[in-house]
């Protein structure tokens, strides 16, 4: 072996000498030079980022409940979880294709049967397909939850049936609902949540688990009111955000929002005005302030469950002893309000008071949510007034949640809270029967008569408006209207769209269009450059 190994080897040598004797030319080599010359470098990527200043939020990030829906939640909502339609811009619905290729009425059938067909493409940002399970989850949890919010529509169905790999969705509707496109707005993610349910009242409470808009939920401080969102790179529809990172942070006081408006930390500001907000604001150098009327209304709702304002003429005593335009400067801190009273002072406060028979065994109870900085002043101003006419009267604090669970047994007999009157299922709501299972949805005051059911009824098939409602609740003196809401709007000169304020991008909802302006030139670098 070792033999073969060396006979092996003689070609390869003598090939080896041959290269070795007859040496070609050396190979030419250039010198090497280097030379520094100055260059201008794209400055590191870096996420962009845009700070707002909002209102704080009350409790979770539900839309859908009253005890957590506010302008900022709405807002979010609005950024992170899917809808099949959504307002144009005269108020009409269109079709949202990002997450429904369609939606139409299925003709033929005995009830009423709207069909759903959800994008193939939409997904949840945990890369969760969106299904009809979504469907069905936000459907229960509206009927089973007491104090949701504009629940009507949702009451009127009757099935919701899933079929094509989830998605294909047909709702059956027990009685018509005109404006049916308004269901289903705001989807949440029902593959992390409990498939009854039942956890509908908190599921959402501390964040939003997954995302299906063109934000999601990074990140939420309630101590130092910040919540963070980042850009959702799981979104598949057209027009994804623009802006990486939206970082909202509650506006505590005035001067806080003024300083952080003056130091360029803020790009954008909406919250609740202070009584001297609008004059701070329009000082700072290069910021537009503007003041827009919202769509909710504070006021008292009396209940017809109340042992205490069980008749009307306890109930139209109450409302005749509180002085609106006073309890609103009182709610709102400011000493011009958008509201003005359309209820007279009792002649006779002594008269009033002997009507409403509330004794020291049990005082009249008006409730609250505490951590709602305009509810919570309301009730209590309104029981100094009750207690200083010697009816016996306390405060009671508690998220509404918890106060629509109390109300059919006349724990509770009024609450201060807000209500969102902004559509037909809203308005229904306020005046159809309770649930046969006793759950109280928009209805707080437990009003429940033939005529309130069959205008309810009629509300969801398009025969009537809202005056009709607000005209039956003043009647019945189961609602007495405080306060408008409304909000202040500033915007600095850190984003070049939109420019103005009164643009319609000049909005949170819009954040996914806003765009930044660009840095001020290019960082210069020393590089080494090898020709």
């Amino acid at each position: 072996m070792k033999g073969a190994l060396r006979l092996s080897t003689i070609p390869l040598l003598l090939a080896l000498s041959a290269c070795t004797a007859n040496p070609g030319p050396p190979p030419i080599v250039e010198e090497e030079t280097t030379t520094t010359t100055s260059t201008t470098a794209p400055a590191p990527a870096e996420r962009s980022e845009v700070r707002v200043g909002v209102a704080p939020l009350r409790n979770g990030f539900n839309p859908h409940l009253a005890a957590d829906e506010n302008a900022t939640v709405n807002d979010i909502a609005e950024l992170t979880l899917p809808s099949p339609f959504m307002r144009g811009p005269e108020g009409e619905w269109l079709l949202n294709t990002n997450v429904a290729e369609s939606a139409d009425l299925v003709p033929d059938t005995e009830q009423m049967t709207v069909r759903y067909q959800i994008n193939p493409a939409a997904q949840w940002s945990d890369g969760s397909p969106l299904t009809g399970a979504d469907f069905v989850y936000l459907w229960r949890g509206m009927v089973s939850t007491p104090g949701t919010v504009a629940s009507a529509a949702y009451r009127a169905i009757s099935d919701i049936r899933v079929s094509g790999s989830g998605k294909t969705v047909d709702v059956v509707f027990a009685e018509p609902v005109q404006e049916w496109q308004f269901l289903f707005t705001h989807l949440l993610p029902s593959h992390l949540l409990d498939s009854g349910a039942s956890d509908f009242a908190t599921a959402l409470a501390s964040t939003i688990p997954a995302s299906a808009g063109r934000y999601m939920v990074n990140s939420v401080d309630q101590a130092a009111g910040v919540i963070v969102l980042n850009r959702n790179d799981r979104f598949w529809g057209e027009d994804p955000a623009g802006i990486d990172i939206l970082t909202l942070a509650a506006a505590r006081s005035t001067d806080q929002v003024a300083d952080r408006l003056r130091s360029g930390q803020y790009a954008f500001v909406d919250h609740v005005p202070g009584e001297t907000s609008l004059d701070t604001y329009s000082l700072i150098p290069d910021t537009q302030v503007e003041m827009r009327e919202g769509p909710r209304e504070l006021g008292v709702t009396m209940s017809v469950d109340s042992p205490v304002l069980g008749e009307l003429a306890a109930r139209e005593a109450l409302t005749s002893l509180i002085d609106v335009p006073l309890i609103s400067r009182i709610a709102s801190g400011r000493t011009s309000t958008p509201v003005e009273s359309s209820r007279a002072a009792s002649a006779d406060p002594a008269e009033s008071a002997a009507a409403i028979p509330a004794t020291q065994k049990r005082p009249l109870r008006i409730a609250a949510d505490p951590r709602d900085s305009e509810a919570m002043p309301a009730a209590r101003a309104i029981v100094d007034v009750l207690n200083g006419h010697d009816i016996p009267a306390e405060a009671v604090a508690a998220d509404m949640t918890d106060i629509a669970k109390r109300l059919p047994d006349g724990e509770i007999d009024a609450v201060v809270g807000w209500s969102l009157p902004t559509s037909p299922s809203a308005w229904a709501s306020a005046v159809q029967c309770p649930a046969e299972d006793g759950i109280v949805a928009g209805n707080l005051s437990g009003l429940c008569l033939p005529e309130t059911e069959a205008l309810a009824a009629d509300i969801l098939q398009g025969d009537t408006d809202a005056k009709q409602v607000a005209d039956l609740l003043k009647k019945e003196a189961v609602w007495l209207p405080l306060l408008r809401e409304e909000h202040i709007v500033a915007m600095g000169t850190a984003l070049s769209s939109p420019s103005r304020i009164d643009e319609p991008d000049a909005r949170l909802t819009a954040a996914p269009a806003w765009v930044l302006k660009s840095p001020a030139g290019n960082l210069e670098k020393e590089t080494e450059h090898v020709p």
